[in-house]
């Protein structure tokens, strides 16, 4: 998640917007345009809340028990 919203950051200090490059058609659908750092953090917020919601009231990122 960190290194999505810093790559983002980036773009936007850098260029003064972020740049999303990736855009994709399926059919009559547009998919809105985004970037791999908007992909890193929506992969990062998935496993976040997975590992939340399947913790069992134990601190879900803790290293211990590993």
């Amino acid at each position: 998640i960190l290194g999505g919203a810093i790559g983002n950051l980036i773009d936007r200090v850098l260029y003064g917007e972020v740049i999303d490059f990736l855009d994709f058609y399926w059919s009559r659908y547009h998919w809105p345009a985004f970037n791999f750092a908007d992909s890193f953090i929506t992969v990062g917020v998935m496993i976040a809340l997975f590992r939340l919601s399947t913790s069992k009231g134990q601190d879900p990122f803790s290293r211990s028990g590993r």
